[in-house]
């Protein structure tokens, strides 16, 4: 009896725990949903503006002058006179007498030749008498030689001869005065006045300073990319649709506007071709600069031929395997190939892979996955703002 009172006491204490713990389990109050709020990134874009207009090339290259001319004496003679302008540096006009030698030897010769004319027109004016006497006086078959002929084709060789002589004389005596062939500046001073000059002696340097040219390498995709061909030559038609503006290292503000003269026949060393640009310092695009001086460094944009359809972004947005990343419709990114035509400094051209409007990313594309849901925030185009290089 004991016993059953003993487990009996024990079995109530269970069922009491047990119901009261079913009772806290069941009306224990139910954990709130907390739903997980996900951040969307926000990404910024620029749309896609299909653009008609040539691709600016840029090259490098020093500045020299169209035309340079190395003053030389035809005649020796003593100096006797030197323009004071003629040393470096200073600008000398066309046809400005630059050297004057001593004419004494040469108007002496002049006489001397003037002299030895008169002698063979007299020879010949008495071989002509004769002959007029002989040819009378002689025989149908008489020879030539008795009909005075050769003795008057001798005499009127002799006349021929000695006018040469006073020409040349006095041609000489003309190169006696040495003037400048060009207006431009003289860059070498190599005579003094009271010196001897020698037949060929250089006596200075000049170069034009109203022309002035730049050889400018390219390779075969820029030449292309212009519309020029290897085989161009000096087509005007071709080569003039091409402009080149250029800026010198030493004044980056001062832009000097110019043309393709003409493309070099060869390639140098690095399998590059050559085109010449020309400057016109007086023209009406650069008269009110300063001279764009021979010895210049200087940078080109050339422009060329306009390509219809062109996708234009800067290069930081071109991904190493040619693609870009884009926002869908759905505001989902994608990433896309593209077809780059060109590589500029700042920018890239693209002809195919992009639509207009197109939302390209131009964020870092540090942790972008594609299909990732983001919130699209539109910049303006490339091309409203001031890095475009072709406009």
């Amino acid at each position: 009896m004991n016993f059953f009172k003993k487990y009996y006491k024990f079995s109530l204490i269970f069922i009491f725990g047990i119901s009261a713990i079913s009772w806290f389990i069941i009306n224990m109050p139910k954990p709130e949903k907390v739903e997980e709020k996900v951040d969307i990134p926000s990404l910024t874009y620029t749309n896609v503006i299909l653009q008609d207009q040539s691709i600016p090339v840029f090259s490098r290259g020093k500045v020299s002058a169209a035309n340079i001319r190395h003053i030389t004496s035809e005649v020796p003679g003593l100096v006797v006179y030197k323009n004071p302008k003629l040393v470096r540096g200073a600008s000398v006009e066309q046809g400005e007498l630059l050297i004057k030698l001593d004419q004494q030897p040469f108007i002496l010769d002049i006489a001397q030749k003037k002299s030895a004319l008169d002698q063979a027109n007299l020879h010949l004016s008495e071989s002509k008498a004769k002959a007029r006497i002989a040819q009378k006086s002689a025989g149908k078959k008489s020879s030539q030689y008795a009909r005075h002929l050769p003795q008057l084709q001798f005499a009127q060789s002799q006349a021929d001869a000695a006018l040469a002589a006073l020409n040349y004389a006095n041609n000489q005596l003309t190169k006696t005065e040495i003037k400048a062939p060009i207006a431009g500046k003289v860059i070498e001073d190599n005579i003094n006045q009271g010196e001897y000059l020698q037949s060929l002696s250089t006596i200075s340097k000049l170069y034009g300073t109203k022309i002035v040219e730049v050889r400018l390498p390219l390779n075969d995709h820029q030449i292309d990319i212009l519309g020029l061909k290897e085989n161009t030559g000096d087509k005007a038609e071709t080569l003039q649709q091409v402009q080149v503006k250029v800026n010198s290292f030493h004044d980056s503000e001062t832009i000097w506007h110019g043309t393709v003269s003409r493309i070099e026949g060869e390639r140098d060393n690095n399998q590059l071709l050559y085109i010449i640009a020309r400057f016109d310092n007086s023209s009406a695009e650069n008269q009110d600069n300063k001279p764009l001086l021979p010895g210049s460094f200087i940078e080109a944009n050339l422009s060329g031929k306009v390509i219809n359809g062109l996708r234009i972004l800067p290069r930081a947005l071109i991904q190493a395997n040619k693609q870009v990343w884009i926002i869908n419709q759905d505001n989902r990114l994608e990433r896309k190939d593209v077809n780059i035509l060109y590589r500029g400094k700042d920018l890239v051209y693209i002809q195919h892979g992009l639509q207009r409007h197109d939302k390209v990313v131009n964020t870092s594309f540090h942790h972008l996955i594609s299909g990732l849901l983001v919130k699209p925030s539109s910049q303006p185009s490339i091309l409203d703002q001031s890095v475009v290089e072709a406009l």
